[in-house]
């Protein structure tokens, strides 16, 4: 990533902390101006007290003390405090604009890149951006005043200025080596962290049935690699940042004994005094200071960038092109949807899905799409909730195409129930203010009736109070259909779909879904992809799916007289 656009992108953040901002260079600069006294102090002190002006000496030694004082307690002090509270905000905004855009995405994106590569860049490229800026402000602080004090150095000796920028240039050609080493290992170790966040991730969520199939310890050890991998390549950049460490430490132990040897041979040939001397003895420390600060910068430096580059394939769209809403806010719908001559496929490789494909789904009608796998079920669901997006052909609701609809009215309109649905760990009721933070519980229990579910929340020892678990493992699977009904019926959704919905229940809950359903179908668009036509079989129109194209379409009693196809599928069945 060029300079630029590093410098392009801090700008963004930049603007809405001028204030504190510059604040804090301020307090840094009065600092730092403060910071050039000391050696003097300490250099004239000693002078004096050489010459037997004892007096003199304490009270310079005392003003040094006041000024320390100040320094501390007030000017570098409020200059770190500006500064972190200006990182922490810019910090939180680069999460949050992240984390939005994750959400921006298209469907493609969370196919390709996995949930701890994203987590990374929301949380960990952030921090590293703002920290690796704070550490660039106390940067500038130290070479402000190691400028200051070259000046000094300058107009009392011209051989110790020369020996200083000669220090300064072989340190600049060692970082010039080195510091691309660091950025190549430190995209290889993000990249590792990534594939270990996914890991652990996907672990500790399942870590239930990864107990119950009797593989942890194989789980266990596939993790232990992977995390291992990533060590392996934090250890080699460690000992590769030791190593431009020591090398770089010798060369300021070499600048301290060049100088300090040049101001010994100075005084002896009367070209300088021991104030000279004493305050080189406290400079001297300010350049190996300024370069210890300059070489932890170099290397988090490449790490910032690093972590710019990957928020910014997000933040900037270079990966992934966010998914578009049109400007038409209608929530008012009836509920009718038509597939127009659609064409779409997932990959060149696999070739299209479907082919001019036509489908009409009328409102307030229990509608069940049912068919061999890899026929386009499926399909029909991601392209209808917009999860891709067709290569030709339009998706109406109403008469009006799904790409014309804002965001807020699209997702309103179409809530979709899956066979394992979103679940957040947190109580049920909070489950439900997610939907709307006012909604009464009177309205939230209205719509856990019709779903079915509120006799069983209401048996409960904390009632709408008790707490899920994560993906809501304290719930059966049937509960949590039932959940995510009556949520979609809080939503206000006209279009309601259920993918798979009853697949996997026992009977008992499958009849519960199906009598929630049925308690749906009078205000609401019904539509059911199904592999189990038992739980489908009073369905108003059942539409048969083979080969990309709708074949057939019927009540089951129509289909089970006219098509083989069909036909064949239900029996299998029994």
């Amino acid at each position: 990533m060029k300079f630029k656009e590093i410098i392009r992108f801090f700008k963004r953040y930049f603007k809405q902390e001028k204030t504190l901002l510059i604040k804090s260079f301020i307090f840094i600069f009065i600092s730092s101006l403060l910071g050039v006294l000391y050696g003097y102090l300490i250099g004239e002190a000693t002078q004096n007290a050489t010459e037997s002006h004892f007096f003199i000496a304490v009270m310079i030694l005392l003003f040094y003390l006041f000024m320390a004082l100040l320094d501390n307690l007030i000017f570098n002090r409020l200059g770190k405090i500006c500064i972190k509270k200006a990182c922490s905000n810019i910090m939180e905004r680069i999460s949050y604009d992240v984390y939005y855009k994750v959400g921006l995405l298209p469907a493609r994106a969370f196919e390709e890149k996995t949930s701890g590569e994203l987590i990374n860049r929301i949380v960990n490229d952030s921090a590293t951006i703002t920290e690796t800026f704070q550490q660039f402000v106390r940067v500038i602080t130290v070479l402000f005043t190691a400028l200051l004090i070259f000046i000094y150095v300058l107009f009392n000796s011209w051989l110790v200025a020369l020996e200083i920028v000669i220090y300064f240039g072989l340190f600049y050609i060692y970082s010039k080596k080195f510091l691309p080493l660091i950025k190549e290992t430190q995209k290889e170790i993000s990249k590792e962290k990534d594939n270990t966040v996914a890991e652990v991730n996907e672990t500790i969520r399942g870590i239930r049935e990864i107990r119950a199939l009797g593989i942890r310890k194989s789980v266990n050890s596939t993790v232990k690699k992977i995390i291992n991998i990533v060590f392996i390549k934090t250890r080699k950049q460690m000992v590769d940042e030791e190593n431009y460490y020591s090398a770089t430490d010798s060369l300021s132990n070499g600048l301290e004994v060049v100088v300090f040897v040049t101001c010994i041979i100075l005084m002896g040939l009367g070209k300088c005094d021991i104030g000279f001397f004493i305050a080189m003895t406290y400079y001297i420390y300010r350049f190996t200071y300024l370069v210890e600060w300059v070489m932890t910068l170099s290397s988090s430096v490449q790490k910032m960038r690093v972590a710019v580059e990957r928020v910014d394939e997000i933040l900037g769209n270079k990966m992934y092109t966010d998914v578009k809403f049109g400007t038409l806010h209608k929530t008012d719908i009836v509920g009718n949807i038509e597939f127009k001559n659609v064409t779409f496929g997932y990959t060149k490789e696999e070739g299209n899905v479907f082919e001019n494909f036509n489908l009409e789904i009328p409102s307030n009608k229990k509608i069940a799409i049912v068919g061999k796998s890899g026929q386009g079920k499926s399909t029909i669901f991601n392209l209808l909730l917009r999860y891709f997006e067709p290569q030709s052909g339009v998706i109406l609701i109403d008469d009006n195409p799904i790409n014309d609809f804002d965001e807020d009215s699209f997702h309103q309109n179409i809530a979709i129930i899956r066979q394992d649905p979103f679940i957040l760990n947190k109580t049920i009721l909070e489950n439900f203010h997610i939907i709307d933070p006012y909604i009464s519980l009177n309205k939230i229990r209205k719509a856990c009736k019709l779903a079915e579910i509120d006799e069983y929340i209401m048996s409960l020892p904390d009632k709408y109070d008790t707490k899920i678990g994560e993906g809501g493992v304290n719930l059966s699977g049937g509960q949590k259909q039932r959940l995510a009904i009556a949520r979609a019926l809080l939503k206000d959704s006209r279009i309601i779909l259920f993918d798979e919905a009853t697949s996997a229940l026992d009977n008992e809950n499958q009849n519960k879904i199906k009598l929630a359903i049925d308690n749906l179908v009078e205000n609401h668009t019904i539509v059911i992809v199904a592999h189990r036509l038992s739980t489908i079989i009073d369905a108003d129109i059942i539409y048969l799916i083979d080969g990309g194209k709708v074949v057939a379409s019927g009540t089951h009693k129509e289909l089970m007289k006219k098509n083989k196809i069909y036909k064949t599928l239900y029996k299998s069945e029994n």
